[in-house]
Order: C-alpha cells, then sequence, then structure tokens
C-alpha cells in the first residue's frame, strides 16, 4: 500500500476505527497486557506512558498512544516467532550485561546484534508457517528480511497518519 492507495476519507474512516478500538481499550487493560508481556518494569512505565499520549486532529482528540500500542499488539500476536526473537535477542544483551567488568561495554554491540539476528529468524520461521518461501542469499537476503519487517508494521500506519494530519496542515 502506498500514500496514493487510500483516499483521505478512508484514511479518516481507518481512524475513526482505531479511535473507537482505542476507546473501548482501558488505559489499566493496555498496562496489564505490557506488564504480563515479560517486558521489565521501566519499559512498561514507558509504554504506558505512550497510551496517555492524544493528538488534536482538527475538533477531534485522537489516542496516537493507545492506537500505536493497540497496533503493536496486533502486530506481535501476528507475528509470534519475530517476537520471540526480539524477545530473546534482548535477553541476550541482558545475559551480556551481567559479565563482570566489561558486560556494561558488550551489552549495547550484543544486544543490538541479538535483537536483529532474533527478529530476522522469527520473522523467516513466521513466513514458513505462514506457506511463504523463504531464501537465502546471504547479507541482501537479511536486509530484504529487515525491510519486510519494517514495511509490514509501519505501512498502513504511516501511511493513515500521513493522509490525516497532511489535510490538517493544509486546511
Amino acid at each position: 500500500m502506498t500514500a496514493n492507495s487510500l483516499s483521505l476519507p478512508q484514511a479518516n474512516l481507518k481512524i475513526a476505527l482505531w479511535q473507537i478500538e482505542a476507546d473501548s481499550m482501558s488505559s489499566s487493560d493496555l498496562y496489564v497486557w505490557i506488564a504480563n508481556s515479560g517486558l521489565p518494569d521501566d519499559i512498561a512505565i514507558r509504554l504506558h506512558e505512550l497510551a496517555s499520549s492524544t493528538k488534536k486532529v482538527g475538533n477531534k482528540v485522537i489516542s496516537i498512544g493507545k492506537i500505536i500500542l493497540i497496533k503493536i499488539i496486533e502486530f506481535i500476536k501476528a507475528h509470534p516467532y519475530l517476537s520471540t526473537g526480539v524477545a530473546l535477542g534482548a535477553a541476550v544483551g541482558l545475559l551480556v550485561n551481567a559479565i563482570p567488568f566489561i558486560g556494561q561495554f558488550l551489552a549495547p554491540l550484543a544486544t543490538v546484534l541479538g535483537i536483529t539476528i532474533g527478529a530476522i529468524a522469527g520473522h523467516r520461521l513466521d513466513k514458513r508457517r505462514q506457506g511463504k518461501e523463504v531464501y537465502d542469499v546471504g547479507i541482501l537476503g537479511i536486509t530484504e528480511e529487515i525491510i519486510e519487517i519494517a514495511k509490514e508494521f509501519f505501512q498502513l500506519l504511516i501511511e493513515v497518519f500521513i493522509l490525516v494530519f497532511q489535510e490538517i496542515t493544509t486546511t
């Protein structure tokens, strides 16, 4: 989907439906999901703060933070192996950080590599589960996987936000 595939009325309808979904889920429900997802408490608190973020769009107030969190939750549920791979990669970073003396220096690199490798491996498992073919072509294949992950998650969300907020800035 590109920015030209949705019309402004379609984008407004999408964001209105997302707002209804956000209104139907309380902040405490989101916090419980975040807290039970195994994330560290400081991240859970930051995500809970994100859930309370709003943006005034015309004469309406949109719960942008809740919408983004709900979309993240939907993405995680639709891609369980990818989510597990990211969580395992983050755990590797935490474990490396626990190494005396050198852990604090190696942890950032281990975390980035662990999350990236975990996300790619999980994405490939999700693709196989969906019956799609996975190609192993070295660095190009890995780069393609990273692009697919980002595109799949952000595509519709960004498209809708661009169309809706573009209308506000031009009026």
